[in-house]
């Protein structure tokens, strides 16, 4: 193993690198057909809710087309059985010449070569498959399959990253669709606050709102309460140069007197 330790650490490197799966596994292939007899690289994602195993990601030696990402279902006790032999942590070699189907159906479909297939766990239990195929005519040695279960760790990491980053953006995307369904109802464009009055009786100070925006000093807005001076303070602040960073909006009657001058203008480290 120690002759792969360079190698493992631009495997590891390229792992944190690319957060996609897909494009960490497309330039590590390469990577590793320089040391292996490597023909193509696959992750797979086990799916529990769908009873099903999905090759999320391919990479080729040779940075060529990659092979089709196929999807292989699983019945109940299939699943169960492949979920035992994650839990155990092995590593399964799988000559050319032998069945598939019965040997491991969970091997991807229209892939043949000698083969690695070995589990790829995440602090909840088993995640997905990480499989090396080898070059037509080649086959994987004793020193391959120590170095394909030494990758077992940095591919399990980069599958939870993918599939945390996959997670984020369906929330993201369900945040976007209640936002979009909220401007609907409300039969707006966007969320942000509307000055009643702004055409009639508040030109003047709507003329003095675009006024300062352009310019860089502090304003001081004074009116009753409810009168909307933050309303007013978001109409400075969206049509001032600044627009793009942050409105931060602080209730200074919530904070102590002896306090508010550290709180908004800040104190050297050491004077309290």
């Amino acid at each position: 193993m120690q002759r792969f330790m360079n190698l493992l650490l631009d495997v590891w490197r390229e792992a944190g690198q690319h957060i996609e799966i897909q494009e960490a596994v497309a330039r590590i292939a390469p990577l590793l057909a320089r040391h292996v007899p490597l023909e193509v690289l696959l992750v797979r994602q086990i799916d529990v809710q769908r009873a099903c195993v999905d090759t999320v990601a391919a990479g080729t030696a040779s940075r060529g087309r990659p092979p089709k990402l196929t999807r292989t279902a699983c019945t109940a006790n299939e699943l169960e059985d492949l979920l035992a032999w994650c839990r155990r942590g092995e590593t399964l070699p799988v000559p050319e010449n032998e069945d598939r189907s019965r040997s491991h159906p969970y091997a991807p479909e229209g892939i043949t070569g000698d083969m690695l297939i070995g589990p790829l766990r995440r602090e909840t239990g088993p995640g997905g498959l990480l499989v090396m195929v080898a070059a037509a005519g080649r086959s994987f040695g004793t020193s391959h399959v120590e170095l394909f279960h030494a990758l077992l760790a940095p591919f399990a990491i980069a599958l939870e990253n993918d599939r945390r980053l996959r997670e984020m953006e369906s929330y993201r995307q369900a945040a976007e669709a209640d936002r979009q369904s909220l401007l609907t109802r409300l039969g707006r464009q966007d969320i942000s606050d509307t000055i009643v009055g702004a055409e009639s009786g508040l030109r003047e100070v709507m003329e003095r709102v675009d006024l300062v925006a352009r310019s860089d000093v502090p304003v001081l807005l004074l009116g009753e309460t409810g009168s909307g001076k933050e309303v007013v303070a978001r109409a400075v602040h969206t049509r001032s140069p600044r627009a793009s960073g942050p409105f931060m909006r602080v209730n200074c009657g919530a904070i102590a007197p002896e306090l508010i001058d550290s709180e908004l203008f800040g104190h050297e480290r050491g004077s309290f």
